[in-house]
């Protein structure tokens, strides 16, 4: 009885070192599962569209006003790639969903993956909206950049909220009024995004689709 014990335990050990080996590959070496990237950005939508009623009928909403957004026309673009990594291992990886109204940026649904991106094969991530970076996202769009949000676990060094990185550039906004600015960086990113996610979202405004029509 004791022997079987064992062996169970040491068969569930080995398998559940498998399942984090196969995740750490598929998350450093291969792309996110992209397959489910129109599922996500569906609930990022209802997302939107719960907190835009919340809003409008005076509950608690992610949305400090309502009143820059047309819901009709409304379109959500991307996804962009959020990373937090230790060293070189990447860790946590969340996606941003660009919200624009009327051809300008109003914010992002940002969706945590969680640890190796596990999010993308299974469940509803965790959501919110951020509003504050829409004028760095716009300033970013209109000079045709790059977006990866990178921050480094538990060293303290990226601030917050964490840079938004473009090849050869660095921004940065205030979550108190959304003043931003940028600056010259070193960093390149669009190897990382192209890995991760793939060419064609190298473009972190390509794809928009209206919001209305996601929640159908």
């Amino acid at each position: 009885m004791m022997q079987r014990r064992k062996r169970f335990i040491k068969g569930l050990s080995l398998l559940v070192v498998l399942v984090i080996c196969g995740l750490l590959i598929n998350n450093w070496i291969f792309k996110l599962n992209t397959m489910r990237l129109p599922e996500l950005k569906k609930q990022a939508a209802q997302y939107v569209v719960q907190q835009y009623e919340n809003k409008k009928n005076g509950l608690k909403s992610d949305f400090g006003s309502a009143e820059n957004i047309d819901l009709e026309t409304a379109t959500i673009s991307g996804p962009f790639l959020g990373v937090s990594q230790a060293n070189l291992l990447m860790l946590n990886v969340d996606l941003y969903w660009v919200i624009s109204s009327q051809e300008t940026v109003v914010g992002t649904v940002e969706q945590d993956l969680g640890l190796f991106a596990i999010g993308s094969y299974f469940g509803t991530p965790k959501m919110w909206i951020q509003t504050r970076n829409a004028g760095l996202l716009q300033e970013m769009h209109n000079r045709n950049y790059r977006c990866l949000v990178r921050s480094f676990c538990g060293l303290g060094l990226s601030g917050w909220p964490p840079p938004y990185l473009a090849d050869g550039y660095l921004g940065r906004y205030s979550p108190a009024d959304g003043n931003f600015d940028i600056e010259k960086n070193d960093e390149q990113v669009s190897e990382i995004i192209e890995s991760h996610l793939g060419e064609e979202h190298l473009d972190f405004m390509a794809n928009p689709e209206r919001v209305v029509d996601l929640v159908k």
